[in-house]
């Protein structure tokens, strides 16, 4: 029996991948099995990989034959995992020795649908522990409760899929176990939302055995381009998603919270977009703002600081319908 399927999404990182794969091989056990999907690599990653792969106990390697992105990557990892508990590792990240056997061993104990964990974040020789947010370390806990609060940092402000591992059934049984494949970034936060409306019970450890680079060139958070803006469409889906759960009109304050907050975040950064990426992100942000509940993104304004509120409603001055309203 196969107890953690690891789902091993890599792309384009070959100075990164074999510091990767050696941490694979210091944590692998009879029953884990390593899911290593390489997403059409063409940087020398491809020849790596099927040089060191075959050697790690329990790793098998899948090849896109075409560049896919992050969602339909890890979702090719995920239809192929058989693991009663599955995990993420991205390519340019690493575990701790030994850190996957304790991972699985809290799981095994707690009997919760998810959980989820810390980090150590890699900024080239630094490092820095970065806990999981404040919530109790007592299981289990009911994921609804702690979408919020609105003026906190929560576990919707923590949507790094890596620190955690998951009960594949329960989440399949809810229709939550994949990722929407439209999304190229921001595809972890729809898929969080859908864990914490969806499934009954998580916990939070304080387990620190994923190390992971921040500033790597490589980064999809570094692209100049369009896949900048998927957080947009991301939240149309978790308004969607909120709209279908008892509690969804209480918890969308937080959502629009955030949403208002990354907007103003990209908009102080769009001088580093190309120019039309720039002027994409201010056409659908005003578009995504007048879509959603004028009720809840009034109330949000009201709670936010003038800098950034005056930021969103010049944003919002621009659009075609704002003369109407």
């Amino acid at each position: 029996m196969v107890t953690l399927s690891v789902i091993v999404a890599m792309c384009d990182v070959r100075d990164f991948c074999r510091t990767a794969l050696k941490s694979l091989a210091l944590n692998a056990r009879e029953d884990f099995e390593f899911i290593v999907v390489d997403d059409a690599s063409v940087d020398g990653t491809s020849e790596i990989l099927r040089e060191m792969v075959p050697g790690i106990p329990g790793a098998v390697l899948i090849r896109n034959e075409r560049n896919m992105g992050i969602s339909a990557t890890r979702n090719t990892g995920l239809a192929a995992a058989r693991g009663r508990f599955f995990t993420f590792l991205d390519g340019d990240d690493w575990y701790a020795p030994g850190y996957l056997a304790q991972l699985v061993g809290w799981m095994s104990q707690s009997g919760v649908d998810f959980l989820r964990t810390g980090h150590v974040r890699v900024y080239g020789r630094k490092r820095k522990i970065v806990s999981a947010p404040l919530a109790p370390r007592a299981l289990p806990l009911n994921p609804a409760d702690y979408i919020g609060p609105v003026d906190a940092s929560t576990f919707m402000d923590y949507p790094q899929s890596w620190a955690g591992i998951y009960d594949r059934e329960r989440l399949r049984q809810a229709d939550a176990l994949f990722f929407d494949e439209s999304l190229r970034t921001a595809e972890d936060r729809p898929w969080f939302y859908k864990l914490h409306l969806r499934m009954r019970s998580f916990g939070v450890v304080d387990l620190h055995g994923v190390f992971y680079r921040r500033d790597v060139s490589t980064s999809l958070t570094k692209v100049p381009d369009e896949r900048q803006l998927d957080f947009l469409p991301a939240f149309r889906m978790i308004f969607d998603e909120l709209g279908h759960h008892p509690r969804g009109y209480e918890l969308s304050f937080k959502a629009m919270r955030t949403l208002c907050a990354l907007i103003v975040i990209h908009l102080d950064r769009a001088e580093d977009y190309e120019e039309l990426t720039r002027e994409l992100l201010r056409e659908r942000s005003a578009q995504t703002l007048f879509d959603l509940p004028q009720d809840i993104l009034e109330g949000t304004l009201a709670g936010m600081d003038s800098a950034r509120v005056n930021k969103l409603r010049a944003l919002m001055s621009q659009h075609p319908g704002a003369a109407a309203r």
